[in-house]
Formats: C-alpha cells, structure tokens, sequence
C-alpha cells in the first residue's frame, strides 16, 4: 500500500435502516432532487465513529492528521453540494463538510446515549468515505526534517493504538513522504546546511519524494518545497518509489 488509507482496517459497518426516497415529481427535474434524511450505509454508525475518534484523541498527534472525507460517487457532486447532519430523537447538529469533502466527528455524549445518526441530502448509496492518515505540518517553503520525521512516528504511534496488529500487518511503514504539486513547476531539495540535494519532480499529480530515516536526522535540516502543495506518507521499498499510482 503506497499511502495509509484506513478504510478497508475498519470493522463491517452495522446495517443502517433503509429510507427509501419518494419518487420525483413530473415537474421536478431529477437532477434537482433533494432526498432528506437519507441513513447512507457509507458513512459509519455515529457510535462507532464516536468511538475511533475518541481513541485518536488520547493519543499526542499534532503532527499528523486523520481525515475522514466524504464524497460522491458521481463526480457532477462536489463536496459543497453534500448535507450531513447528526439526528436522534432530541439531536439535530450540523455537520459542515470542508471544500474537500473532510467532515470532523462532533464528540458529543448526548448525541450518542440519544443514539443519533448522520443522515444526508444524498440518494443511498452513492457517498463514499474515505479514512487517511496524513501529515499535518505547515505549508511552507520549508518543511523540518526533524517534524518530518515525528509526524511519520505519530502515525504509527497511532496506528498501533487503532489497529488491531493483525490488519497492520497490511499496512506499508511510513518510512517516507512526498509532496504534491498538481501542477507543474513545483521544485523540492534536501537542505543541509548550504548544501542542497535537489529531489526528482515527476507524475500526473507532479510529486518530489523523500525518504524518512532517522540516520539521516542530523543530516538533513529541511526540505525545500514551493508551496502550494499537499504532503502525504508512502512508502519506499523493493517494489515502489513511493509515488502515487
């Protein structure tokens, strides 16, 4: 796995009630059809959720980030256009999503003993959640090899602490990082001191790899990166050069 997605790590989600959505009218056009209330199977029971963000928060991670993103199926459906509220029988709580799709998990006791659940404006079955585990460092000209090098150790202080040792026997060691450009003319290098190791820029999402090794700690002071980028974990090893597929 070049990236640690936690999606598939997680246990079966409980099945949810079906709602099934009135038909459209003759004179409302589909494509305008707002389904409310709708219990999407894809988006986890909130007691669960509850409950593996709870297990994240006691865990020291200010370095790294757990996105838990939702997006459609169908591509005409941007993240702005997604609805998620929280709702039991005295919860009803807004859940705003990011331009993106990120959605943050209230941590709310009385919306869980009112075993509330998230529904959206969305026709079942057609959101998708995706669950990364990603650096959360600052974007700058300038990355700390050292922060680097920390945030690849909280991500797997945390995996350890959710992840039942069977399944992290699938997921790859965050033993590097890249940076993506999606763009051209994005440029990385290796500082050390006043030297500069310049890093390969290459792909469809333009990305600079480097790789993550404690021996090199005091080597390497930062990594030189022109923003705007994204940072993310990979892995390096026999058969991969840590850039996305």
């Amino acid at each position: 796995m070049k990236r640690i997605a936690l999606t598939l790590l997680l246990s079966p989600l409980a099945a949810l009630a079906d709602e099934v959505p009135p038909p459209p009218t003759a004179d409302t056009p589909t494509e305008k059809l707002v389904v409310k209330g709708v219990r999407d199977p894809a988006i986890m029971p909130y007691a669960d959720a509850y409950k593996f963000f709870s297990q994240i928060d006691r865990v020291e991670h200010d370095k790294v980030r757990m996105r838990m993103q939702v997006k459609s199926a169908d591509k005409s459906v941007k993240p702005t256009d997604i609805r998620v509220r929280l709702i039991g029988d005295n919860t009803d709580i807004d859940v705003p999503l990011g331009e993106e799709g990120d959605i943050d998990v209230p941590r709310s006791e009385a919306a869980l003993a009112d075993k509330a659940e998230f529904v959206t404006n969305q026709k079942k079955d057609s959101l998708q959640v995706h669950l990364t585990l990603t650096p959360n460092l600052p974007v700058a000209d300038q990355v700390s090899y050292a922060d680097a090098l920390a945030s690849a150790d909280q991500a797997r202080r945390l995996v350890k602490e959710i992840v039942p040792w069977y399944f992290r026997l699938l997921i790859s060691d965050p033993n590097a990082m890249r940076a993506c450009f999606e763009r051209e003319g994005g440029e990385a290098a290796l500082i050390a001191g006043n030297k500069r190791e310049a890093l390969a820029v290459k792909g469809k999402r333009q990305c600079a790899v480097f790789a993550l090794d404690p021996k090199h700690g005091e080597r390497w002071q930062a990594v030189a990166l022109n923003p705007p980028y994204k940072l993310e974990f990979t892995h390096i090893g026999w058969f991969s050069d840590g850039q996305p597929d």
